[in-house]
């Protein structure tokens, strides 16, 4: 499933504080996300105790409609930090963005020019290894790993560990509605980002099977990246199990494109599906509906 984040880190010991900016924002009509098209609302917004002196708020993006004003406006309420990000890594999208005392500082997107566009682009683009590039990303901000994880529970982590009593706030027609819930974060450190295995098996080694998707006509560079990423990602994968023996598979989802990115990867001796075992939706259902599932 890759690592799909769209999370909130604010840098303050007061979670009181950071809760009531959070109910705030989402009382903010002007600010509620359009949920058309979704078959039932999405779950509560999940505001976690202090860890290290940052307070993570997951579920947020579901409820409204821009990530980066809500960090804006909770580095302002706050008078602090904090920091937007969001990862998703089954299609090689990422928009980070770090916010002081409501101003923006640093913004990172990538594929830079396709974050908002509805045109599929022309050429697919260079991929970046989004999940470890946000990964590190946080972790240069001393976001903790185990934070920066919050809800997955990595390759190799050991069983999670409870940190702590945290908030949760759902939206509702009649106001906020508040409850409470016991955190558990997995007990993961280091510097890569974490592995989360779409499908494994354990038969002989190690076996994970991961999709993919991408856009654009694929050339010769496009591709090439595309396995830089994969076989990084089994490195990732070799490191969090301790040296024990993991192959990977990724499949590619292309759209329209499939045919020439198959011939493309077979070209380079990765395995491809049988045309006749493929779904092919149009290019623009993959980030845009994996990107509303928070």
């Amino acid at each position: 499933m890759a690592w799909m984040a769209a999370h909130l880190f604010v840098r303050c010991d007061d979670s009181a504080r950071v809760g009531r900016a959070v109910e705030a924002l989402l009382a903010d009509a002007a600010h509620r996300a359009d949920l058309g098209g979704i078959a039932d609302p999405p779950g509560a917004v999940a505001l976690c105790p202090p860890v290290e002196g940052w307070v993570a708020v997951t579920g947020a993006g579901a409820w409204l409609d821009d990530l980066l004003w809500a960090a804006r406006e909770l580095s302002s309420r706050c008078g602090s930090l904090a920091l937007s990000c969001e990862v998703f890594g089954n299609c090689y999208r990422a928009r980070l963005a770090e916010h002081q005392d409501g101003a923006t500082g640093q913004l990172l997107c990538t594929p830079e020019a396709l974050w908002a566009t509805t045109v599929e682009p022309a050429q697919m683009p260079l991929y970046d290894d989004v999940e470890q590039l946000a990964f590190r990303w946080l972790g240069e901000r001393s976001v903790p790993p185990a934070l920066a994880a919050v809800g997955t529970l990595p390759l190799g982590s050991g069983a999670s560990r409870q940190a702590g009593q945290g908030t949760r706030l759902l939206p509702t027609p009649e106001g906020i509605e508040r409850g409470g819930f016991e955190l558990e974060l997995p007990t993961f450190s280091g510097d890569d980002a974490p592995v989360l295995p779409a499908r494994m098996g354990e038969d002989i080694g190690l076996v994970i099977f991961e999709d993919r998707y991408v856009e654009g006509d694929p050339g010769g560079a496009s591709v090439d990246r595309l396995i830089a990423i994969e076989e990084e990602f089994g490195a990732r994968a070799r490191r969090a199990r301790g040296g024990v023996e993991v192959s990977v598979t990724f499949t590619y989802y292309a759209g329209t494109r499939q045919d020439k990115l198959d011939a493309l990867l077979r070209a380079r001796d990765r395995p491809t599906l049988p045309s006749e075992q493929r779904y092919r939706p149009p290019w623009w259902a993959f980030w845009r509906h994996f990107g509303r599932m928070r």
